[in-house]
Order: C-alpha cells, then structure tokens, then sequence
C-alpha cells in the first residue's frame, strides 16, 4: 500500500482545491459554511465524496482502499430518500419514554432494539447482561401545581342528618409546576395538598412554628452563587438528602456537642519524651488561627502569631515556662518539628478529626426541629428554569423497605419566585404533588443490547458503533437528546447497511449501552470482559453522545489521520442543510501523537485499555445543555436532518474501516506495520 504522508496534507485549502481539481470535476454546490471567503466557498464547489477535510482543509483523498463504492452510494441515497431515523427516535423516545438504567421501560427498550436489530437481518441480535441492581426503581406518574384555598361546600343535603358527611374540599390548579427529584427516592402517598412555608432562619423560629410546619411543603432558600450552574442543584440535593437521612436515623445530632479537635504526641527534652496534646481552633475556611498546647501536669497555654498553611505550622506557645516557637511540618495527620528556644524534637498526631459539621452545626440544629414537626417534603429551586436530575448519594445499595423518609422537590426558578414573591406579599400558598415512585427489590438484571453484521473474510475483527440506551428519568422528559438520538442513529446505520446489502470485511458490532449516567457501568463491564486477543482484534469504537447535532468530526492522533479521512471522505458535500445554508461534511481533527479526547462517554473503557475510542465532535445550530438531564429532553429538541447525517456518517465510516487494508493504526504504529501485521 502505498502510505500517504501526513505533511502532504498541512497545505492551504486553495492549493488543495487544485490537487482535488485535478481529480474530479466540479458541480455548482451551495456554500459550504456562511462565509464571504473565496476558499470557504470553492469547497462547495467539489464534487460529493472527492475530497477529505483534515484540519478544517480540504485535501485529496488519501489513498487508503476503503469499501465498495456501489454499498456506500447505496447507503447515502437511502439515507437521502428513506431515512427511517426519526421513526426509530419516536419508537424509543414518545413509544417507550426515559430509560432510567435498571427500570422497567429500560428493559423494555433492551428488548425493543434487540428486536429492531432482528427485523433487519443482523447477526446474533441480544441483550447481555453486565450486572444487577439492588432495586428496580419506575417513576410513574407526576403532578405538581400552586392550587388555590379550598371551596366550602358545607353539607350534600340536610345539615341535621347524622350520616351527613362533608364534601371533600376541591383544589383549584392555579399554576402548573415543573420540577423533579431523585431517581431512587421516595414519593408521595397519592395527591398531597400542603401549605408552603419558608424555611424557618433561627431555631427559636423553627420551634414557635411547628404547627405551621406539620404537613407543609417547606421552601428552602435560594442559593445562586455557586458557579456549577444548574448541575450544582443536583449535587446539593444530594447532600441534603443525606443529612435528613442521617439525622432521621440517629446518626447526626447536632445539638450533642461536637468533636474536639485532638492532637497528641511527644515533646523530647533531651531523652526524655513528655506527652504533648494540641487543641486547635480554625476558622470558616478551616486555617489555624489559635488554640491550645499543654504538657499535663507541666505546662498549658494558648498559641499566638500563628501561620498557618498547607505544609507548616508555626506559633508560639505561651505557657508559663517560656513563650516558645514552635516550627512543624504537615504531613497528611501528622505533624513533626522543634518546639521551645532550645527546638526540642515535637511529634503530633491527629487522634480526633476537627468538626466536619462545624459550619452548619446551627442550620443543622434549625432544620432538626422542621424535621420534627413532619413536613410534606422540601422544595428547593433550580438556578434556572431547567430542572435537572440526578441520583441519591449510595444509590446502588437502595432498601426499597429502607428509603430516605423525606421528599425534596427541586422547582424551576420562575416558579420559585413566584411562590416567593406571594409569601413576600403576605399570601397563604398551598402545593399539590403528586409523585408515582415504584421501588420493587432486585436482584434487578441489566443489559446491553448487541447485534452484528459479521465480517465476511475477517469475522474475529470488529468495528463497534455504539451509542448510549439509558436516559434520566425526571418529569417531562423523553430522553431524546441524551442519549436517543444516539441510540436512533445507531439503529439507522444498522438498517442502513443492512438494506444496502453490505458485506464489510471485518464484522460490524452495534451496541447499545446501559448504565452510562451513572458512571460508564455498562461499557465498563463489556471491556472488562474481553480478553486481551479480543481487545486487540478491535479497529474502533465510535460513540454518538453529543445530542442532536450532526457528526461533524473526529478528532484523531497522526497515524490515524489517513484511515479516518478516507473513511468518512464520502460524506463530504452529500447532505446539505438549507437552514444552516451549510454542508454537513466531516473533518479530521489531528490530535498529535496520541489521541486526545475526554472520558466522559462510553469511548472511555476503549481509551484506558489502548482500542481507539472516538466520540463524534457534533456541530451544528442545537444547545445541547438545555435539554441536558432535563424536562425539556423531549422530541421538539431533535432535528432530523442532523440525524440523517449522522446516521448515514456512522455507517459508512464503520463500513469503510470494516474493508479497510488493516486495523485502525494504534498509538506508535504506522500504517505500514499495520498492514503488515494484518498481511501476517
């Protein structure tokens, strides 16, 4: 083969648009990208398919031989004519809904797929469990809304019959909300009216209004200085949930006194070591400013002209033989250095950790007595209007006999200003929710779905397209952009090739994975269980995580660069969007000697065991981070000629590397080695 340089290709886009020139003709094409550049516009002006992009450059195609030409025309026009993307996005998203990983519809979306893939022709079509859960956790129904007082309506008929009984009173909805909760939590015990009271401030407070308290929804107060951003509500939450765990349980009292913090060792006055105890003092940010040393039965005073940093401590110590400097050294919980004007040896060890409570000690004191008094739940707001949702602390070790007694309901910011704006005007607010939690005891199985189009000279190596098939679960979202667009594209490039008839060299293994969101557990779990041979029979791994935005890259080391460019050259100038006034076309992003991406999608496991994992940069006009674990991830969020693109990207650049001369290069590998080793 004959091996195409990289260097060749770090040239200016006019001067590639004439070595392209030279190999094709041009057709009249929209602009590739709004731009008044001549150069910008001349690419539009290639023929489909007859350049690549490396770089932000358009180049000759590298000579890499790739699949068959007729297939990858197939694949294209059918995308173009028939694209059923959307009708596998609706299937998943609008028939089946969220997909929390162990849920009841998370299965069913396992089993959905699995199908899919059988339909369609591919090879060996099933879910594979990774692991289990210790509960299966469904968020049903859930309804919340600002209701209006209750209506007297008195007695149905004659007030002085004595089986009379009072009509229920009926709520009004004045405003609907929109919020969430923990997955794996607890709900409400059907419809629960509440008044809303603000948190109390002080303890006095708290306990004058306990009657008040009982059976209300409780709002706590905003914090909107924390620069997470709306991620920040989550993790917040979670502590939250923690403490009120901790607290219900007997673990936490916070009106028990707290820790002393306690350091003790040795002082060496020639051979002789004496017991030494210090009793620091800290301030909110946890520095030492003051404090007590004593030698029981000798000497004991307090410090002063403290500093005070990471590793050292110096001070004096005021005791009644000298006013003695002291100098330590900080190692993790232990401290060594000299102490006295004649700096006799001083060893300390810490034996009682400071007050981690410390600083909110006395909210944790106020929030004691709200908990006494049984409230409904806790509303706590958003930062913005989006609402987003997350796990409890510990979640995999959920009791469903065990969970957390208390509620806490994250709100948009618009509607917790306008309760708050009404409480401010003196209002009596009541809160309507309604929270449909079903947590069923496991073992609960979960699974990966996998199906194949095996290689038809080389079956044992692989090309993996993958994408993720769970989703949060908070109210109002579908689980489109995170991750079904994702798992829609996967299962279109799968029918794609199988309706063009592909017969790639190498199989391709489309896989569905579980478990993303809560840290990679499925593709963890697949990786794990491959051996080392199987490892190394794996081209690449491709994962579309990027929500709704077309596959407009990859980033890619040196030695990759030619086998990718060619692989997804044939995109180039086919898909073109009259709203972005713009050409869908793919680039090359050179990375240097070793790959360079994150590790925050399923490409990850690949990466840290040396198989070439890429996560597809996605361009294009959607905000991924406002449907992002959100309840705006619905299907109004995704935009099909994107996925189009996206659909027909992935199956033809796992095609083209699937009849590719050799594995993708790995880390200090040429191609030419590589095709040697495949030739052995």
């Amino acid at each position: 083969m004959h091996r195409c340089s990289i260097r060749r290709f770090q040239t200016s886009i006019p001067l590639a648009i004439a070595l392209i020139a030279g190999l094709a003709a041009c057709q009249s094409r929209p602009a590739s990208i709004k731009a008044e550049t001549s150069d910008t516009d001349a690419i539009s002006e290639l023929r489909p398919g007859s350049f690549a992009i490396i770089d932000d450059q358009a180049v000759p195609v590298p000579p890499v031989p790739m699949g068959s030409h007729a297939t990858v025309r197939r694949v294209i026009q059918l995308a173009k004519t028939d694209s059923r993307v959307m009708e596998q996005l609706t299937g998943l998203c609008e028939g089946i809904g969220t997909r929390l990983t162990g849920s009841s519809a998370c299965y069913e979306a396992n089993l959905w797929t699995r199908d899919r893939f059988d339909e369609w022709g591919l090879a060996d079509a099933r879910i594979e469990q990774w692991g289990t859960l210790d509960a299966r956790f469904d968020r049903l129904a859930s309804e919340g809304a600002i209701v209006a007082q209750p209506r007297s309506r008195g007695r149905d008929q004659d007030e002085s019959n004595d089986n009379a009984e009072a009509t229920e009173p009926e709520w009004n909805t004045v405003r609907e909300l929109e919020f969430t909760t923990l997955s794996w939590t607890r709900g409400t015990d059907g419809p629960t009216v509440g008044r809303v009271i603000r948190m109390p401030e002080t303890l006095e407070e708290a306990e004058s209004m306990a009657d008040d308290l009982s059976g209300a929804w409780v709002l706590l107060p905003a914090f909107y200085s924390d620069r997470r951003g709306v991620r920040g509500v989550g993790y917040s939450m979670r502590g939250r949930n923690d403490i009120r765990k901790e607290m219900r349980a007997g673990e936490y009292d916070p009106f028990e006194s707290p820790p002393v913090e306690t350091w003790t060792g040795t002082v060496t006055h020639g051979k002789t070591p004496l017991d030494l105890t210090f009793l620091p003092e800290r301030d909110d940010e946890g520095s030492i400013v003051g404090g007590v040393m004593e030698i029981p039965g000798v000497a004991r005073g307090e410090i002063s002209d403290v500093f005070h940093d990471d590793d050292s401590l110096r001070l004096v110590w005021n005791n009644p033989v000298e006013n003695a400097p002291v100098e330590l050294t900080i190692d993790g919980e232990t401290m060594t250095g000299t102490g006295g004007a004649d700096k006799h040896p001083v060893t300390l060890t810490q034996t009682v950790s400071p007050d981690d409570r410390g600083l909110t000690r006395d909210s944790d004191k106020v929030l004691a007595r709200v908990l006494e008094a049984d409230p409904a739940g806790f509303l706590s707001p958003s930062r913005d209007d989006r609402v987003w949702t997350t796990r409890p602390n510990g979640w995999r070790e959920t009791d469903p006999d065990d969970l957390p007694r208390d509620i806490e309901i994250s709100i948009r910011r618009s509607d917790y200003d306008y309760i708050n704006s009404r409480l401010a005007d003196g209002q009596e607010i009541h809160a309507r929710f309604d929270l449909q939690h079903s947590v069923d005891p496991g073992p609960v199985p979960v699974f990966n779905t996998i199906a194949e189009i095996r290689g038809s000279t080389r079956p044992e190596e692989v090309v993996i397209v993958s994408a993720h098939l769970d989703s949060w679960d908070g109210p109002g979202s579908q689980g489109v952009v995170d991750n079904g667009t994702g798992s829609s594209v996967v299962l279109e490039a799968a029918r794609l090739l199988s309706e063009a008839n592909a017969r790639p060299d190498r199989t391709i293994r489309f896989i569905l994975w579980t478990g993303e969101e809560q840290g990679l557990l499925g593709s963890r779990a697949y990786v794990d269980s491959l051996s080392e041979e199987e490892r190394a029979r794996i081209s690449a791994v491709f994962v579309d995580d990027g929500g709704t935005n077309y596959q407009g890259g990859l980033p890619a080391a040196d030695h990759m660069v030619e086998y990718l460019a060619a692989a997804t050259a044939p995109l180039n100038n086919e898909f073109y969007s009259p709203t972005d006034d713009a050409y869908l076309n793919v680039n090359v992003r050179p990375t240097g000697e070793t790959l360079k991406t994150h590790s925050g999608s399923d490409h990850a496991p690949f990466n840290n065991v040396g198989v070439p994992g890429f996560f597809w940069d996605e361009v294009g006009r959607a905000n991924y981070r406002y449907a992002w674990h959100t309840q705006n991830d619905r299907i109004d969020q995704a935009i099909e000629e994107y996925l189009v693109q996206s659909s027909a990207c992935m199956a033809i650049t796992a095609y083209n590397l699937a009849c590719a001369p050799a594995l993708l290069p790995r880390e200090g590998e040429s191609t030419e080695q590589q095709s040697a080793n495949a030739a052995d």
